[in-house]
């Protein structure tokens, strides 16, 4: 009697485990310091699944769809799946990444030489072109600096059985966007005269919002001193 209540009870815990992962938050081990100084490697960082709107689960059997869905801010850290590598492969059955909103739907960004990346007009390395971030039923100009851009965001996220991404009016040819899209960079603003940038990452591809650094170790150390007190409990920071 004794072993089956424990293996109830053993079973009840995994179950209200698995449930508080996929509907409440969960936990992201960052691999390495690619987004220092505010995550570094060894940092377990607590993500808060409905600061976003809840993505159901599973869509590969009941589709993509989002319950109280809030618009992402520029300066948060977001959790997201990886962009797919065949156009309209399902958002949850990739890695997570992580990564800071440099711009939101409708911003415009400004690249320069060697693909550095600046959120304002003011940048100082010469030539400067400005990429328009795709919000839902909006229409892009193309351009020769921003085609490439487009041909592979439509070639990741746009299913080859929907409408064309691209269209023709008239001379002009015409990037439709069917989804929110957001700008995300590896790292602190300030560091972006490094290239660390992910690009544009769709609003099916977010899982949730990164609130705070649970606890961190620091892998290159002896386990007894791994331990990264100050970074206990420590609220994910922001690049604003």
């Amino acid at each position: 009697m004794k072993g089956k209540r424990f293996i109830l009870c053993l079973l009840v815990l995994l179950a209200v485990t698995l449930l508080v992962r996929v509907s409440v938050c969960r936990m992201l081990t960052i691999p390495h310091d690619g987004e220092a100084p505010t995550l570094v490697r060894g940092d377990r960082v607590l993500v808060n699944l409905w600061s976003y709107g809840l993505r159901r689960p599973c869509s590969r059997w009941g589709g993509y769809r989002r319950y109280a869905t809030r618009m992402p801010k520029r300066g948060d850290w977001m959790v997201f799946n990886s962009p797919a590598i065949e156009g309209g492969a399902l958002p949850d059955t990739s890695s997570l990444c992580i990564g800071c909103i440099l711009a939101c739907p409708g911003d415009t960004i400004w690249m320069g030489p060697r693909g550095h990346i600046s959120a304002t007009r003011h940048y100082g390395l010469g030539c400067i072109w400005p990429i328009v971030v795709p919000a839902r039923g909006t229409r892009v100009h193309i351009t020769p600096w921003n085609r490439p851009l487009y041909a592979l965001t439509a070639s990741r996220f746009v299913a080859q059985d929907a409408l064309p991404a691209f269209e023709q009016l008239g001379e002009e040819e015409i990037f439709r966007s069917d989804r929110d899209y957001f700008w995300l960079i590896s790292g602190n603003e300030a560091n972006l005269n490094d290239s660390r940038s992910l690009g544009l990452v769709p609003m099916e591809h977010v899982v949730g919002k990164a609130v705070s650094i649970v606890y961190s170790f620091d892998p290159s150390r002896p386990w007894w001193k791994a331990w990264r007190r100050a970074r206990t409990f420590r609220p994910v920071g922001s690049t604003r």
